[in-house]
């Protein structure tokens, strides 16, 4: 009876400068053929209660394509198993064959299991067996398997680690009980497929998302998390993921995009003004148009302040003092003071609109000069 393990991954980004995802994809990539199974010697220990062949299935090679062995970066050695608690001398090469089943079809190339038994027959524990199986294979990586018996019970340990420095990427380790030999070559199989697509991310590396947006300076949110602002450059997890851009005065806009493992994913984003920010840049339009009369206006009211109103007094008339002032003058400094003060707010709301609301690359400005007794406005 084979009961529940654990996968635990362990990523170690200062010796590879790579960090695992949660997503792989890989396509077809050359395998080497692994070494030949070996049949189990005579008087080998067969288990009593199965009657299952176990015949560990070998992979097939298949031939690289432009597509493929641009893929194909890295090699990977499967050290020879480690095999403790059983006599069956046959065991280790079933489980070695098993391990290279669940590792086939990798983004990488499994180096000859005779070239890993010259360098490594017994399972390159030091550092510098390591380099020497790198120097002789080409290898980058190595796949060190443990397995301990107990009767029926088996525990089976995976450990990915660098050929540079022995360095552990991911571990795995499952325990089955009772089992028959069927179990645990369907078990070591599906350990090595989980630990083949955590190599295929570290190799590949993660996606990386190029956001733009028209106009930039937009808040940029991936799954309702803030990542930062347009224009973006960042890494991400693969997997589906929904993307938000979000800048005042603009509709917000939203997609969802599927990120793949080693895929630089750009994406631009033209944003569109809100209707509400139409209204307000109407308004500020409005604001400084009347603005700009009113100042003139109250410019005017304020200059005829205190001069006389000459249409009505006439030479000779009576409304005329013994100076020949009229006695009929303007009192306007009220009102021109009132229409220069609206005028002028109402041109600094406006303004501010328009400022606020303008559109992606240009700049709202509302610049005043004099014009004799009045003002003139450029935007």
């Amino acid at each position: 009876m084979r009961q529940p393990g654990r996968i635990v991954g362990c990523v170690v980004a200062a010796s590879l400068g790579l960090a695992p995802v949660s997503q792989a994809q890989g396509g077809p990539a050359p395998v080497e053929a692994p070494a030949p199974v070996e049949a189990p010697v005579e008087g080998a220990v067969e288990d009593p209660e199965t009657d299952e062949e176990d015949v560990a299935p070998t992979p097939v090679p298949e031939q690289p394509t432009p597509a493929t062995a641009s893929r194909a970066s890295s090699r990977l050695a499967v050290l020879p198993v480690i095999v403790t608690g059983s006599e069956d001398i046959g065991l280790a090469a079933r489980i070695r064959g098993h391990l290279q089943s669940g590792l086939a079809r990798g983004a990488f190339t499994l180096v000859d299991a005779a070239e890993v038994e010259r360098v490594a027959r017994g399972g390159c524990e030091a550092a510098t067996c390591l380099a020497a199986l790198g120097r002789a294979t080409g290898a980058a990586f190595a796949l060190r398997a443990r397995v301990t018996v107990n009767d029926r019970d088996y525990v089976i340990r995976l450990e990915l680690l660098t050929i540079k420095g022995g360095v552990v990427m991911a571990t795995s380790e499952e325990r089955c009980d009772l089992c028959g030999r069927g179990e645990v070559g369907t078990l070591v199989e599906t350990q090595a497929a989980l630990l083949r697509r955590q190599l295929e991310d570290l190799i590949q590396g993660p996606p990386v998302l190029v956001l733009t947006s028209q106009p930039s300076g937009a808040l940029v949110y991936v799954d309702d998390e803030l990542v930062g602002q347009t224009p973006l450059e960042r890494t991400s997890i693969a997997g589906t993921h929904i993307v938000r851009v979000v800048l005042e005065g603009y509709v917000p806009e939203q997609r969802q995009l599927a990120l793949a493992t080693g895929v630089r994913e750009s994406i631009e984003v033209p944003l569109r003004r809100s209707p509400r920010a139409i209204r307000r840049r109407s308004l500020g339009w409005a604001g400084v148009g009347v603005g700009i009369p009113a100042v003139a206006a109250g410019v005017v009211l304020l200059v005829l302040d205190g001069r006389e109103i000459r249409s009505d007094c006439s030479p000779g008339d009576r409304n005329q003092d013994l100076g020949g002032r009229c006695r009929f003058i303007h009192n306007t400094d009220w009102s021109g003071a009132v229409a220069l003060a609206a005028g002028a707010a109402l041109i600094a709301v406006g303004a501010t609109l328009l400022r606020m609301n303008r559109p992606a690359k240009r700049t709202g400005r509302v610049k005043l000069e004099a014009a004799g007794l009045g003002l003139r406005g450029r935007f």
